[in-house]
């Protein structure tokens, strides 16, 4: 199988949610290769990557990344890349390419020209829809329709097709893919990684200073889809019930985005801590916290989305307060009962949730509810590797 990536392995997102789950194929027995776009790797960087993954039992092939002007350079990668892919499905014998999202599937149905696979939309988005959410397209310009050609093509090309979300399936009615090569794999976590973790929590809040208050945390980026305004306005208010509620950030971004925000609502550098962790810490640092916090901004495009973090919250024994209408999370939150949903931006449903997350933590039941969860629907080894693994040998036998 060969992967198609349009994204840099310098991306955090693409080891928690590419290497490790390619990984854990490989240890199963698949033959694995990778294609990536790097920007800016150096020799030695790249030597040292390629060991790392072939350790992994990745093969790793690189492309580079264009990015102006925006439109030609796309066009350009995914043309470079297409053809890329047919010469190593042919040089390789590989199976099946694996194209994670549209520009991916793009590349695909060009490789298709010029070899013969079988195709696995990985469908991770409604791309065209999220990018004229967020103002950035214009519902019926040309970057739109494109993209909504290649998701119906490549719906109708597809031999097996991943969602994030049950939400999204009724939405793609054009799939050629079977009911049993048709898979909904969340965005999932290392939960035994995170869970065994929680043995540092003191030693983590020393280190942090935090001592025994409260602890709120919120791990991931900012702008966009990112609500740092409405968190902080919900910090708030949580904060007028428990005064010595401190916020806990955890981010490879840049935070002054936030940080005005919680300036503006009056919060100081004393009730929060800011700082970046390794993929491989994250179950350090959650640990040190009570409660996780997941605001994406609700709208049509994110009935697709499935925040990674909400796992990693979960894994750690964490209830969630999240933004409803995001994927399957209402589904997830109410019905296993580790968490709490906030239905608008008002004072009202900030104060209903954060009444709702204080009745959990006085629950003792509630951090074992919220790993169970984690290990029965997001996992990346009970839910994520095992599904693929499958979907790869049903294509394979068919």
């Amino acid at each position: 199988m060969l992967y198609l990536c349009y994204l840099s392995l310098e991306d955090p997102l693409v080891h928690s949610q590419v290497i490790a789950y390619l990984a854990g194929l490989a240890e199963r027995g698949h033959v694995v290769h990778l294609m990536t776009f790097e920007q800016r790797l150096s020799a030695a960087q790249a030597r040292k990557l390629e060991d790392d993954l072939r350790r992994l039992g990745i093969a790793w092939h690189r492309r580079r990344y264009h990015k102006r002007p925006s439109l030609p350079a796309t066009a350009f990668d995914v043309l470079a890349g297409g053809l890329a892919a047919a010469r190593l499905v042919r040089r390789h014998r590989l199976d099946a390419i694996h194209a994670r999202n549209h520009m991916p599937a793009a590349m695909a149905l060009i490789a298709a020209w010029f070899a013969r696979f079988r195709l696995i939309f990985d469908l991770r988005g409604l791309m065209a829809e999220e990018y004229a959410d967020a103002g950035i397209w214009r519902r019926g310009g040309i970057p739109y329709r494109l993209t909504q050609w290649v998701q119906r093509a490549a719906l109708r090309r597809a031999d097996g097709l991943v969602t994030l979300t049950e939400a999204v399936r009724p939405h793609l009615s054009a799939a050629k893919a079977t009911p049993e090569t048709t898979f909904v794999i969340p965005c999932c976590a290392d939960v035994e990684r995170i869970a065994e973790r929680s043995s540092e929590r003191d030693a983590a809040r020393a280190e942090l200073g935090i001592g025994d208050r409260p602890t709120m945390v919120y791990v991931g980026k900012f702008t966009g889809w990112y609500m740092e305004r409405e968190m902080a306005d919900f910090l708030s208010v949580a904060r007028r019930s428990q005064p010595d509620l401190l916020f806990l950030i955890v981010t490879q971004a840049d935070p002054e985005p936030m940080l005005r925000e919680l300036e503006r609502c009056g919060i100081g550098p004393g009730d929060y801590r800011i700082l970046r962790s390794e993929p491989g810490d994250i179950g350090r640092y959650l640990a040190a916290a009570d409660v996780g916090l997941s605001f994406v901004k609700p709208c049509f495009s994110k009935i697709s989305s499935s925040p990674t973090k909400i796992g990693e919250y979960l894994a750690a024994g964490l209830p969630v307060v999240s933004t409803a209408g995001i994927g399957d999370v209402d589904g997830l939150l109410r019905d296993n009962a580790v968490g709490a949903l906030v239905g608008d931006f008002s004072t009202g449903a900030y104060e209903a949730a954060t009444a709702a997350i204080a009745a959990l933590r006085e629950d003792p039941a509630t951090p074992e509810r919220c790993l169970a969860v984690a290990r029965e629907q997001l996992s990346l080894r009970g839910v994520g590797i095992p599904r693929y693994d499958t979907l790869y040998r049903r294509l394979a036998d068919g």
